[in-house]
């Protein structure tokens, strides 16, 4: 695990660097402009962002911190491109609403 997290810090590095930020190094420091050029959504992506979250009342904040993920997600697998896949598992990581919780 440790290797693939080095080379998705490597990754996100030259990522930044091309893009004229060298002095950033991870998806975390990225801001929100820069964030949406990084971490663009395929229309399948972008469908169940866009559902997920009406579903889950994602402020602006909530819908980048799992954008975030998604991207951070896509550099352990190796993929240039966020996936579907890679959406859906940064969703899962959101905490679930305290009623939820208390149903389960």
């Amino acid at each position: 695990m440790a290797l693939r997290v080095a080379a998705a810090r490597q990754r996100q590095r030259e990522r930044f660097k091309q893009l004229g930020h060298a002095g950033l190094r991870t998806n975390a420091e990225a801001d929100g402009t820069l964030l949406e050029e990084i971490a663009a959504l395929d229309p399948q992506g972008l469908k169940l962002m866009r559902d997920a979250a009406d579903a889950m009342n994602l402020s602006a904040r909530g819908y980048h911190r799992v954008l975030r993920v998604a991207r951070t997600i896509a550099d352990l697998d190796g993929a240039e491109k966020i996936a579907r896949i890679h959406v859906a598992e940064g969703l899962s990581y959101r905490q679930k609403p305290a009623s939820l919780k208390a149903a389960a």
